[in-house]
């Protein structure tokens, strides 16, 4: 039951998270800071992409943690960034207009 949790409400919690974060750090706090967000959320994706290739033959449960953070946590938070990203800067560069 853990499972089917884990990758029902863990894609969702973190695409509310990531368009937050990116939000927030696109319109108060700078284009900067979305870059190092975006930055530090591709070397973690890059991080668990290495892990996976590490696999080996037979090792293929150790697989599943790495697997499950990436395509339920990592990647819908960096696209979450870049789409709150987007809308924070459209409406900073609108409200300064």
């Amino acid at each position: 039951m853990v499972d089917i949790a884990t990758f029902a409400y863990l894609p969702l919690i973190t695409l509310i998270l990531g368009t937050l974060a990116g939000f927030v750090a696109a319109r108060w706090i700078g284009l900067k800071a979305l870059l190092w967000l975006i930055g530090l959320t591709s070397a973690l994706g890059l991080v668990l992409i290495i892990m996976l290739a590490s696999v080996g033959t037979g090792e293929e449960e150790q697989a599943f943690g790495p697997f499950v953070w990436l395509t339920g946590a990592v990647l819908p938070f960096l696209f979450a960034v870049i789409m709150g990203g987007v809308g924070g800067r459209s409406l900073a560069s609108r409200e300064g207009a």
